[in-house]
């Protein structure tokens, strides 16, 4: 071989590989908040829609239905009074129902509204969440603090 011609040196591919390999730590990084917030904003979403659903099967079959939440399985459930299950959700073990909640189950009438009002808190990270039912009419709505 000729001088100028040996290719690489050892130095030239280590420093080529620390730098790949810091950028590849900087978007994965980068990428965890994203991933938290999209499970967040995901959650929420499939819960109002889930409520939403509730509500109007409620209101179309003429019937009550109980939406039951469960903090120790993470989960809610959603069934008519003759057992029938309209709506069962797992939610994801990074969401937690806290213990101090002023309902613990709601229900549905066939006219939109719900037997009662208050609030269902949610842990999501570092982030409090609450869920508020308000009188009349079956309102809800999501609250971040």
């Amino acid at each position: 071989m000729r001088n100028g011609e040996a290719g690489y040196t050892l130095i030239e591919m280590l420093v080529v590989l620390l730098i790949f390999t810091t950028l590849l730590s900087w978007v994965s990084f980068s990428v965890l908040p994203m991933k938290e917030m999209n499970e967040k904003s995901l959650f929420l979403s499939q819960l109002q829609s889930d409520l939403y659903q509730i509500q109007s099967y409620s209101i179309r079959h003429q019937v009550p239905i109980t939406l039951t939440f469960y903090p120790t399985t993470n989960k809610y459930v959603a069934k008519t009074a003759t057992r029938q299950m309209i709506v069962s959700r797992e939610v994801s073990s990074s969401i937690q129902f806290t213990s101090v909640n002023s309902i613990s189950d709601i229900t549905f009438y066939p006219d939109g509204n719900t037997n009662r009002f208050g609030k269902l808190n949610l842990k999501m990270g570092d982030t409090m969440i609450q869920l508020m039912f308000q009188i009349g009419q079956g309102r809800f709505y999501v609250q971040e603090y």
